[in-house]
């Protein structure tokens, strides 16, 4: 399976992209400079999240009961599935902005910016209105042991009042990204993760406050990375800029809502078909016990490390790729999509070998739980093979958010989910965790599938071949 998907993306890619050679005149110059100046900061940036789960793991794993780590994995994933669920906050606000700026729409990057915001913290307030309802619905969801609800209870609670500036952050993220500034967007993402990680330590560990320290710190830490993010907001904008976007009628004309909602609703179908197949896996490791749901809180915060890392070649495709589109240069365009996927591939490789080698001494380090230990253990080699499988859809994904193709990202992730959901539960029954998990890859494998067969369409509409 892992061979078809390497094919299958070499071949539509080789059939569509555009043979740019070194001496020509369309070949940008220090190209690998280039994809590095984005994808390096932003790897370094995304790496640094699941650090923090790591943190968050060591601390709480080695409490003498599998069950705060339980209660994290399920607050966690509840909050994923908030936060996640209107992530197009940041995919839609980059792939607009670097449309804007191959433009040299800088007005139109304001009103962009100045509509997310906006969008997040009005969300924001409404998550929190609505909190203990959404409590409700997610127990309902993942059903938990009934002893993880109590400190589960505790970081939901704490966690609840960071929404309107996690979604906020996500909206000036996604301007910062679309631009082109990775360096800013690395110190805000380290602000955040750095922060995060001390102050669950002092929390946790030093002051003894379990499941509570874990949320109170990074509701800390989102305040002080949302305060870096708006530092940096305004070395492209002035406060008079800002406010003058936010009083145009313009900024607010129905055409321009229209098209942020959607482009908005489509990803953020794509998000929660996304999510769900992930609240699944939850769901039935919970049902498989405790030890059953540590493991897959260590899961998800290695996949979580594989993603963001991924996501740093996928970044610098929405930004190089987006602002070619933008300037509808087919040639230039198809050479970044190339230049995304070479350093993609190799990424993916790096990461399988690094999961196969050290995955079982990360796992002893994070818990001294046997019960954990050992369900982790089979699961090992299948984590090593999901980068491989996986590659191609975290490219895709940032090539289409340049194009602002959500359509395609939402075919592409509905044929992945129904066949998660087909083989999701024989596949658990009979193979138990390695089972659950080796869905979610199949998942991953028919995104990237599709997304590849669709390709050659969407490249079609930046402008014809130079």
């Amino acid at each position: 399976m892992a061979a078809l998907i390497w094919r299958a993306t070499a071949s539509t890619i080789r059939a569509s992209v555009v043979e740019v050679t070194d001496r020509g005149r369309d070949r940008p110059a220090r190209p690998h400079h280039q994809i590095w100046a984005i994808a390096g900061p932003a790897i370094v940036a995304g790496s640094s999240e699941p650090m923090v789960a790591l943190v968050d793991a060591w601390a709480v794993g080695h409490l003498p009961s599998p069950v705060y780590l339980a209660a994290i994995a399920v607050g966690a994933g509840l909050f994923s599935y908030i936060f996640w669920a209107f992530g197009f906050l940041r995919m839609g606000t980059t792939g607009l902005i670097a449309q804007a700026t191959g433009r040299r729409d800088m007005g139109e990057a304001a009103a962009i910016l100045t509509r997310a915001v906006t969008l997040g913290l009005a969300i924001g307030l409404i998550i929190v209105a609505t909190g203990p309802v959404i409590f409700h619905l997610g127990l309902l969801a993942y059903a938990p042991p009934e002893t993880v609800e109590a400190p589960l209870t505790r970081y939901f609670d704490i966690r609840l009042f960071g929404a309107p500036f996690t979604l906020m952050l996500y909206a000036v993220t996604g301007y910062l990204m679309g631009r082109g500034q990775a360096k800013r967007s690395l110190v805000v993402q380290l602000v955040l993760n750095i922060s995060n990680a001390v102050l669950n330590l002092i929390l946790v560990v030093g002051l003894e406050m379990g499941v509570a320290g874990v949320a109170l710190g990074t509701l800390i830490a989102t305040l002080l990375a949302f305060g870096c993010g708006l530092y940096f907001v305004r070395n492209d904008f002035n406060a008079g800029t800002l406010k003058a976007a936010l009083l145009d009628r313009a900024t607010w004309a129905p055409h321009a809502i229209g098209k942020l909602f959607s482009l908005s609703g489509l990803l953020l179908l794509r998000t929660l078909i996304l999510l769900t197949s992930l609240l699944i896996i939850t769901r039935q490791a919970a049902a498989l016990g405790e030890a059953a749901l540590a493991a897959t809180q260590i899961m998800n915060t290695f996949m979580m490390l594989m993603s963001l890392g991924l996501d740093g070649f996928a970044f610098a495709s929405e930004a190089l790729a987006g602002a070619a589109a933008g300037a509808r240069d087919r040639t230039l365009f198809s050479f970044w999509v190339r230049m995304g996927f070479l350093w993609s591939a190799i990424a993916a490789l790096l990461y399988a070998g690094f999961y196969l080698a050290f995955g079982n001494t990360i796992v002893a380090l994070l818990t001294d739980l046997p019960s954990v230990r050992a369900a982790m253990e089979p699961l090992i080699p299948l984590l090593a093979l999901m980068p491989i499988l996986g590659f191609a859809a975290y490219q895709f994904d940032g090539i289409y958010v340049g194009l602002t193709a959500a359509g395609g990202m939402l075919a592409t992730i509905l044929a992945g989910g129904a066949v998660f959901a087909i083989s999701v539960g024989p596949l658990s029954d009979r193979y138990g965790l390695v089972g659950l998990w080796g869905a979610f890859g199949l998942f991953l494998v028919v995104r990237g599938l599709g997304q590849a067969l669709l390709y050659p369409r969407l490249a079609a509409r930046v402008g014809p071949r130079g």
